[in-house]
């Protein structure tokens, strides 16, 4: 297999490249020169060493996912809970239309992201299977999740 990238040289020039193994194609980069890389580290390195490193901006933007069991762990119901309401379609959204969480893999594995395990929590509410208090915990755990417990810390922190 032979790519074809720019350098961003000074002349532009298309380079072709052929890898001598798999984790040479996962490493290379075609859009960021090896002078860019290195520099990129070192400014990494110096934000780790001074404190500015924010372990949260690695994961901006990605979305978190939840096996079965660990979503059931938000309602502290057992993952066949889940799998009933889901399976006889109990779990639906305000229009009434089956939540049915993406499936992954092979085997078809469920996969749940926070908003829809907030769905269900609602769905669990509108149906009288929570009571307020219970449904404003499991929202607690939700957004503890999301923003994770230095968010909320910080904001209750006196001045």
């Amino acid at each position: 297999m032979t790519v074809q990238y720019d350098h961003d040289d000074e002349d532009g020039a298309v380079v072709d490249w052929a890898p001598s193994s798999p984790q040479e194609v996962w490493s290379a980069e075609p859009h960021r020169t090896p002078k860019q890389l290195a520099k990129d580290w070192k400014e990494f390195k110096k934000a780790a060493i001074e404190g500015d490193f924010d372990e949260a901006s690695l994961t901006d933007g990605v979305q978190k996912v939840y096996s079965t069991a660990r979503a059931a762990a938000f309602f502290g119901r057992s993952n066949q809970w889940l799998y009933w309401g889901l399976r006889k379609g109990i779990f639906t959204y305000k229009d009434g239309t089956p939540i049915d969480p993406e499936r992954v893999g092979p085997m078809g594995k469920r996969r749940f992201t926070l908003p829809i395990i907030r769905e269900i929590a609602l769905s669990c509410y509108r149906r009288g299977n929570l009571s307020e208090d219970e449904l404003q915990a499991i929202m607690e755990r939700i957004l503890l999740a999301e923003f994770g417990e230095r968010a909320f810390a910080e904001a209750e922190s006196p001045k």
